[in-house]
Protein backbone atom coordinates (compact mmCIF):
# COMPACT_ATOMS: atom_id res chain seq x y z
CA UNK A 1 0.00 0.00 0.00
CA UNK A 2 1.62 3.27 -0.81
CA UNK A 3 2.08 6.04 1.54
CA UNK A 4 -0.77 8.58 0.10
CA UNK A 5 -3.44 5.73 0.44
CA UNK A 6 -2.31 4.58 3.47
CA UNK A 7 -2.41 8.07 4.89
CA UNK A 8 -5.98 8.58 2.95
CA UNK A 9 -7.09 6.09 4.99
CA UNK A 10 -6.17 6.84 8.17
CA UNK A 11 -7.64 10.35 7.86
CA UNK A 12 -10.92 8.68 6.81
CA UNK A 13 -10.55 6.84 10.53
CA UNK A 14 -9.45 10.02 12.36
CA UNK A 15 -13.12 11.50 10.54
CA UNK A 16 -14.73 8.30 11.80
CA UNK A 17 -13.32 8.67 15.68
CA UNK A 18 -14.04 12.41 15.47
CA UNK A 19 -17.79 11.60 14.19
CA UNK A 20 -17.95 8.82 17.09
CA UNK A 21 -16.84 11.41 19.71
CA UNK A 22 -20.23 13.31 19.38
CA UNK A 23 -21.76 10.67 20.12
CA UNK A 24 -19.32 9.95 23.33
CA UNK A 25 -19.70 13.26 24.82
CA UNK A 26 -23.60 13.49 24.52
CA UNK A 27 -24.21 10.15 26.24
CA UNK A 28 -21.34 11.49 29.19
CA UNK A 29 -22.36 15.12 29.36
CA UNK A 30 -25.43 13.93 31.26
CA UNK A 31 -23.50 13.59 34.03
CA UNK A 32 -20.27 15.18 34.14
CA UNK A 33 -20.33 19.08 33.28
CA UNK A 34 -18.60 20.42 30.36
CA UNK A 35 -16.02 22.17 32.22
CA UNK A 36 -14.72 19.48 33.63
CA UNK A 37 -14.70 16.62 30.69
CA UNK A 38 -13.00 19.38 28.62
CA UNK A 39 -10.31 19.89 31.62
CA UNK A 40 -9.67 15.83 31.77
CA UNK A 41 -9.73 15.44 28.08
CA UNK A 42 -7.64 18.14 27.12
CA UNK A 43 -5.11 17.85 30.36
CA UNK A 44 -4.73 14.14 28.90
CA UNK A 45 -4.16 14.67 25.68
CA UNK A 46 -1.32 17.25 26.81
CA UNK A 47 0.10 15.01 28.83
CA UNK A 48 0.73 12.06 26.50
CA UNK A 49 2.38 15.60 23.80
CA UNK A 50 4.17 16.04 26.50
CA UNK A 51 7.01 14.04 25.62
CA UNK A 52 7.58 14.55 21.92
CA UNK A 53 7.28 18.21 22.90
CA UNK A 54 9.52 18.49 25.89
CA UNK A 55 12.70 19.48 23.73
CA UNK A 56 11.19 21.76 21.80
CA UNK A 57 9.92 23.18 24.17
CA UNK A 58 13.03 24.79 25.89
CA UNK A 59 14.46 26.40 22.22
CA UNK A 60 10.81 28.53 22.04
CA UNK A 61 11.20 32.08 22.12
CA UNK A 62 8.63 34.80 23.88
CA UNK A 63 6.93 35.32 20.65
CA UNK A 64 6.51 31.36 19.71
CA UNK A 65 4.81 31.01 23.50
CA UNK A 66 2.33 33.70 23.03
CA UNK A 67 0.97 32.46 19.34
CA UNK A 68 0.76 29.07 20.76
CA UNK A 69 -0.92 29.83 24.22
CA UNK A 70 -3.29 32.71 22.15
CA UNK A 71 -4.38 30.10 19.72
CA UNK A 72 -4.97 27.54 22.78
CA UNK A 73 -6.99 30.69 23.87
CA UNK A 74 -9.28 30.46 20.60
CA UNK A 75 -9.59 26.55 20.84
CA UNK A 76 -10.72 26.94 24.15
CA UNK A 77 -13.87 29.24 23.13
CA UNK A 78 -14.56 26.93 20.41
CA UNK A 79 -14.65 23.63 22.33
CA UNK A 80 -15.94 25.51 25.54
CA UNK A 81 -19.14 26.03 22.75
CA UNK A 82 -19.21 22.73 21.01
CA UNK A 83 -18.91 20.43 24.40
CA UNK A 84 -21.93 22.35 26.23
CA UNK A 85 -24.37 22.10 22.95
CA UNK A 86 -23.70 18.80 22.60
CA UNK A 87 -25.50 17.87 25.69
CA UNK A 88 -28.40 20.26 24.37
CA UNK A 89 -28.38 19.11 20.71
CA UNK A 90 -28.26 15.67 19.04
CA UNK A 91 -24.85 13.94 18.05
CA UNK A 92 -25.92 14.20 13.97
CA UNK A 93 -27.07 17.73 14.77
CA UNK A 94 -23.53 18.64 16.43
CA UNK A 95 -21.46 16.88 13.89
CA UNK A 96 -23.25 18.73 10.75
CA UNK A 97 -23.05 22.05 12.32
CA UNK A 98 -19.58 21.52 13.04
CA UNK A 99 -18.62 20.95 9.83
CA UNK A 100 -19.14 24.15 8.68
CA UNK A 101 -16.51 25.61 10.09
CA UNK A 102 -15.39 24.72 6.60
CA UNK A 103 -17.49 27.26 4.91
CA UNK A 104 -17.10 30.11 7.58
CA UNK A 105 -13.08 29.90 7.08
CA UNK A 106 -12.87 32.11 3.99
CA UNK A 107 -15.51 34.47 5.00
CA UNK A 108 -13.35 35.45 8.60
CA UNK A 109 -10.18 35.64 6.01
CA UNK A 110 -12.06 38.06 3.96
CA UNK A 111 -13.25 40.03 7.20
CA UNK A 112 -9.45 39.82 8.24
CA UNK A 113 -8.59 41.49 4.60
CA UNK A 114 -6.64 38.29 3.65
CA UNK A 115 -8.64 37.11 0.55
CA UNK A 116 -11.28 37.35 -0.80
CA UNK A 117 -13.74 34.39 -1.25
CA UNK A 118 -14.75 33.53 -4.53
CA UNK A 119 -18.18 32.86 -6.26
CA UNK A 120 -17.73 28.91 -5.58
CA UNK A 121 -16.65 29.13 -1.61
CA UNK A 122 -20.05 31.79 -1.64
CA UNK A 123 -22.15 29.25 -3.66
CA UNK A 124 -20.92 27.00 -1.65
CA UNK A 125 -21.61 28.65 2.15
CA UNK A 126 -25.06 29.89 1.13
CA UNK A 127 -25.89 26.19 0.32
CA UNK A 128 -24.81 25.27 3.78
CA UNK A 129 -26.62 27.87 5.68
CA UNK A 130 -29.90 26.95 4.17
CA UNK A 131 -29.62 23.71 4.94
CA UNK A 132 -28.41 24.86 8.48
CA UNK A 133 -31.87 25.68 8.55
CA UNK A 134 -33.52 22.65 7.46
CA UNK A 135 -31.68 20.99 10.01
CA UNK A 136 -32.29 23.05 13.70
CA UNK A 137 -35.35 25.46 12.72
CA UNK A 138 -38.14 23.80 14.44
CA UNK A 139 -41.33 25.54 14.70
CA UNK A 140 -39.66 28.57 13.57
CA UNK A 141 -37.52 28.48 16.41
CA UNK A 142 -33.21 27.90 17.41
CA UNK A 143 -32.24 25.02 19.59
CA UNK A 144 -30.16 26.67 22.23
CA UNK A 145 -27.64 23.51 21.51
CA UNK A 146 -27.27 24.21 17.83
CA UNK A 147 -27.13 27.55 18.48
CA UNK A 148 -23.73 26.99 21.02
CA UNK A 149 -22.03 24.56 18.27
CA UNK A 150 -22.45 27.04 15.19
CA UNK A 151 -20.66 29.62 17.29
CA UNK A 152 -17.80 26.92 17.67
CA UNK A 153 -18.01 26.00 14.05
CA UNK A 154 -17.19 30.10 13.67
CA UNK A 155 -14.41 29.29 16.55
CA UNK A 156 -12.94 26.75 14.61
CA UNK A 157 -13.07 28.84 11.38
CA UNK A 158 -11.23 31.50 13.47
CA UNK A 159 -8.81 29.13 14.61
CA UNK A 160 -7.37 28.20 11.39
CA UNK A 161 -7.04 31.39 10.14
CA UNK A 162 -5.00 31.77 13.66
CA UNK A 163 -3.03 29.05 13.14
CA UNK A 164 -2.39 29.96 9.41
CA UNK A 165 -0.93 33.58 10.51
CA UNK A 166 1.46 32.04 13.04
CA UNK A 167 5.58 32.26 11.54
CA UNK A 168 7.54 29.88 13.50
CA UNK A 169 10.23 27.26 12.88
CA UNK A 170 9.09 25.01 15.86
CA UNK A 171 8.00 22.03 15.58
CA UNK A 172 4.03 21.40 15.00
CA UNK A 173 4.16 19.14 18.18
CA UNK A 174 5.22 21.78 20.20
CA UNK A 175 2.29 23.99 19.31
CA UNK A 176 0.33 21.08 19.68
CA UNK A 177 0.83 20.55 23.00
CA UNK A 178 0.69 24.45 24.07
CA UNK A 179 -2.63 24.44 22.43
CA UNK A 180 -3.92 21.23 24.32
CA UNK A 181 -2.36 22.62 27.66
CA UNK A 182 -3.73 26.08 27.20
CA UNK A 183 -7.52 24.27 26.78
CA UNK A 184 -7.00 22.06 29.28
CA UNK A 185 -5.76 24.63 31.94
CA UNK A 186 -8.66 26.94 31.01
CA UNK A 187 -11.23 24.53 31.31
CA UNK A 188 -9.96 23.61 34.62
CA UNK A 189 -9.91 27.11 36.33
CA UNK A 190 -13.29 26.81 34.77
CA UNK A 191 -14.38 24.27 36.40
CA UNK A 192 -12.85 25.05 40.21
CA UNK A 193 -13.83 28.83 39.20
CA UNK A 194 -17.75 27.43 39.03
CA UNK A 195 -17.47 24.85 41.56
CA UNK A 196 -18.46 21.99 38.73
CA UNK A 197 -14.71 19.83 39.08
CA UNK A 198 -15.34 16.24 39.94
CA UNK A 199 -12.89 13.61 39.13
CA UNK A 200 -15.73 10.71 38.10
CA UNK A 201 -15.34 7.63 39.85
CA UNK A 202 -17.81 5.12 37.01
CA UNK A 203 -15.81 3.60 34.78
CA UNK A 204 -17.25 4.64 31.51
CA UNK A 205 -17.00 8.00 31.78
CA UNK A 206 -13.46 7.30 32.13
CA UNK A 207 -12.89 5.39 29.26
CA UNK A 208 -14.59 7.81 26.86
CA UNK A 209 -12.62 10.78 28.40
CA UNK A 210 -9.15 8.59 28.09
CA UNK A 211 -10.13 7.75 24.62
CA UNK A 212 -10.72 10.99 23.26
CA UNK A 213 -7.64 12.49 25.03
CA UNK A 214 -5.72 9.55 23.52
CA UNK A 215 -7.54 8.85 20.25
CA UNK A 216 -9.55 11.82 19.35
CA UNK A 217 -6.64 14.54 20.36
CA UNK A 218 -3.47 13.10 20.46
CA UNK A 219 -3.63 10.08 17.96
CA UNK A 220 -5.95 11.98 15.36
CA UNK A 221 -3.49 15.33 15.81
CA UNK A 222 -0.70 13.02 14.62
CA UNK A 223 -2.21 11.61 11.86
CA UNK A 224 -3.50 14.58 10.35
CA UNK A 225 -0.21 16.72 10.59
CA UNK A 226 1.31 13.68 8.80
CA UNK A 227 -1.78 12.97 5.81
CA UNK A 228 -1.47 16.74 4.97
CA UNK A 229 2.58 16.25 4.49
CA UNK A 230 2.03 13.73 1.64
CA UNK A 231 -1.54 14.55 0.81
CA UNK A 232 -2.88 17.46 -1.46
CA UNK A 233 -4.69 20.37 0.90
CA UNK A 234 -8.14 20.38 -1.38
CA UNK A 235 -8.17 16.39 -0.87
CA UNK A 236 -7.42 16.45 3.31
CA UNK A 237 -10.58 19.00 3.05
CA UNK A 238 -12.62 16.46 1.19
CA UNK A 239 -12.14 14.00 3.92
CA UNK A 240 -12.32 16.19 6.87
CA UNK A 241 -16.03 16.48 5.35
CA UNK A 242 -16.47 12.35 6.28
CA UNK A 243 -17.04 14.12 9.96
CA UNK A 244 -20.57 14.92 9.96
CA UNK A 245 -21.53 11.77 7.57
CA UNK A 246 -19.75 9.60 10.31
CA UNK A 247 -21.24 12.01 13.43
CA UNK A 248 -25.04 11.09 11.73
CA UNK A 249 -24.00 7.16 11.10
CA UNK A 250 -22.73 7.04 14.98
CA UNK A 251 -26.00 9.15 16.07
CA UNK A 252 -28.50 6.56 14.44
CA UNK A 253 -27.00 3.54 15.56
CA UNK A 254 -25.70 4.52 18.58
CA UNK A 255 -27.87 7.45 20.11
CA UNK A 256 -31.41 6.89 18.52
CA UNK A 257 -30.96 10.29 16.33
CA UNK A 258 -33.73 10.04 13.44
CA UNK A 259 -33.95 12.37 11.16
CA UNK A 260 -37.06 14.08 9.85
CA UNK A 261 -37.94 14.56 5.87
CA UNK A 262 -36.70 18.47 6.67
CA UNK A 263 -33.46 17.36 9.02
CA UNK A 264 -32.52 15.41 5.80
CA UNK A 265 -32.41 18.01 3.61
CA UNK A 266 -30.60 20.19 5.76
CA UNK A 267 -28.27 17.79 6.42
CA UNK A 268 -27.60 17.10 2.64
CA UNK A 269 -27.79 20.54 2.02
CA UNK A 270 -25.02 21.19 4.45
CA UNK A 271 -22.72 18.32 3.13
CA UNK A 272 -23.95 19.60 -0.70
CA UNK A 273 -21.95 23.10 0.50
CA UNK A 274 -19.06 21.70 2.02
CA UNK A 275 -18.44 19.90 -1.17
CA UNK A 276 -19.13 22.43 -3.33
CA UNK A 277 -16.94 24.40 -1.33
CA UNK A 278 -13.86 22.34 -1.14
CA UNK A 279 -14.02 21.12 -4.75
CA UNK A 280 -12.49 24.46 -6.65
CA UNK A 281 -9.03 23.68 -6.94
CA UNK A 282 -9.05 19.78 -7.70
CA UNK A 283 -8.59 19.86 -11.15
CA UNK A 284 -5.73 21.91 -10.39
CA UNK A 285 -4.16 19.96 -7.34
CA UNK A 286 -4.40 16.82 -10.14
CA UNK A 287 -1.67 18.20 -11.89
CA UNK A 288 0.38 19.85 -9.40
CA UNK A 289 1.65 19.72 -6.11
CA UNK A 290 0.76 16.94 -3.63
CA UNK A 291 2.16 18.62 -0.37
CA UNK A 292 0.33 20.58 1.75
CA UNK A 293 2.59 23.82 3.18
Amino acid sequence: MSRPIGWTLALIGVTAIWGWSFVAKHENLATIPASTFNALTFLLAAAVLLPFASAGLRGLSRQDWLAGIGAGLVLFIAFSLQTTGVAYTTPSNAGFITGLCTVFTPLILYLTGKGQPDARQLAGTVIALVGLGFLSLEDFSVHYGDLLVLGCAVGFAAHIVVLSRIDSAAPSQVFAFLQLATVGVLSLVWSLGTGEFDVPTATAPLLTIAALALLSTALAYYIQTKAQAVLPAQKVALILICEPIFSGVFGYFMAGDRFTQAKAIGALLILAGLVFSEWRASAQEAGGEGVRE
